[in-house]
């Protein structure tokens, strides 16, 4: 998430010069372009899970369950999903009923919007809240590239605030909150992703929601709660949302259908209880701004989603139950497979490389003994079929240089050990080389 000094003129955003690097862009131009390679790199679902086959029946249930709580006929459902709909979505009703099951969310339709997918809902936050000149986001570092690079190349002032393994470190929050304080410059928004955090893995402890929500309060910030993880508890028990401690209406709360469902879908749901004035809701505002973006989510993936909020009686807990067990036999292959390669290798270079080992979500973080580099995902893929995200793509300062995102998420079960063994080796040769190269540069003097 590196920012470029250069600012070239031209016809176009001249805020596209500012990022380095198109972090998606090469990760799947890698992919692509090595496709035998096995990808430790991509944090997507496991599709043996989707079940694309029955999304007709979702609607049928869908329009039933419309045309009777209406009393219209179904020809007449039919029709509207076939037309432009709501700005905030139809399916407003049966989403805040899930809320309410699975994350003890308490919210009104009305507060409600269904968007197309999280990212819209960080796009739609950032523009209602955000002025250029006068507000600073605050984000998570390292962090999800979507936030970063959607405000940066919109022209918003961000900054970083450290991730440690309780979340993002709220000492150094305030520290910054301070410091634009004295620059005449208002912290608006803090983003942050509490659950199995994207890219480290990290999850924030109890205490530290709360002193958050208290902060947000004392200085006046709203947060941006993420939970695109939070369903996929591996270990222990699951947390409360932010919002579900929320009473004070501070938190923007971005739900994500992708990794419960599948990506495909693009339908998320943005909370915003937060009223200005006593007049101006902050749904309505972010309503406004959609009617000139997408206009609205499409009703045909609404009413899918909807149809499956129906039949699973408002709660996806039991349906992912499967997926969450395939999913930590996966993250247990991963951690079996690095201790193996690594910290039982005969090789004291590879005992050097350590990582962490989150409780639940689709990542985790190894920290090598060397700096890894763009050029280093090429060869790995090219040379040892194996694709590694740097977390260096996921800083906004000069953060992960020696450092590696392994997702287990997507990867076949078959092919951890054999990832993971390729990984080593490839680390190992580059390790050698850098030792021998120390040696000669050494002896030279």
């Amino acid at each position: 998430m590196k920012v470029s000094n250069r600012n070239q003129n031209g016809s176009y955003n001249h805020f596209l010069d500012q990022l380095e690097e198109d972090v998606m862009g090469f990760l799947n131009e890698v992919q692509l372009n090595f496709p035998q390679a096995t990808s430790l790199a991509s944090g997507r679902p496991d599709e043996s899970f989707f079940d694309l086959e029955h999304m007709q029946d979702h609607v049928a249930v869908f329009v039933e369950y419309m045309a009777a709580s209406k009393k219209i006929n179904r020809e007449q459902v039919l029709r509207d999903l076939g037309q432009y709909n709501r700005t905030k979505g139809i399916i407003n009703e049966l989403v805040a009923k899930y809320l309410k099951k699975d994350y003890g969310i308490e919210a009104l339709p009305r507060d409600t919007i269904i968007g197309v997918g999280t990212q819209e809902g960080m796009a739609l936050s950032v523009m209602a809240l955000c002025n250029r000149e006068e507000d600073v986001l605050l984000i998570e570092d390292p962090c999800y590239v979507g936030i970063g690079h959607y405000s940066l190349l919109n022209g918003y002032d961000i900054a970083p605030v450290q991730v440690t393994a309780d979340g993002i470190c709220l000492a150094q929050l305030e520290a910054q909150i301070m410091v634009y304080r004295e620059k005449g410059k208002k912290v608006k928004l803090v983003y942050v992703i509490p659950d199995f955090q994207n890219p480290t893995g990290a999850t924030m402890p109890i205490k530290n929601r709360i002193r958050l929500l208290e902060m947000a309060d004392e200085y006046g910030f709203l947060i941006i709660e993420d939970n695109a993880y939070g369903d996929f508890v591996l270990e222990g028990r699951k947390f409360p949302t932010l919002k579900s401690l929320d009473r004070n209406n501070n938190v923007i709360y971005l739900h994500s259908f992708s990794k419960i469902l599948h990506p495909s879908l693009r339908v998320g749901v943005i909370v915003a209880n937060k009223v200005f004035n006593g007049a101006k809701a902050l749904s309505d505002l972010m309503a406004k701004l959609k009617g000139y973006t997408t206009v609205n989510t499409p009703s045909l993936t609404q009413a899918i989603l909807g149809g499956m909020l129906i039949q699973h009686d408002f709660s996806f807990q039991e349906y992912n139950k499967a997926k969450l067990e395939n999913l930590k036999v996966k993250k247990i292959a991963t951690m079996a497979a690095l201790d193996k390669y690594f910290s039982r290798s005969d090789s004291a270079l590879l005992n050097g490389v350590t990582w962490n080992a989150p409780k639940g979500g689709y990542f985790l973080t190894l920290k090598c003994p060397t700096k890894i580099t763009k050029n280093d995902v090429l060869t790995c893929a090219r040379e040892h079929d194996v694709i590694f995200t740097p977390m260096s793509f996921f800083y906004l300062s000069e953060g992960g240089a020696n450092e590696i995102r392994i997702a287990y998420s997507h990867v076949k079960k078959s092919s951890i050990d054999k990832a993971i063994k390729n990984l080593a080796t490839f680390l190992s040769e580059k390790l050698s080389r850098e030792t021998l190269e120390k040696q000669k540069t050494l002896a030279a003097h």
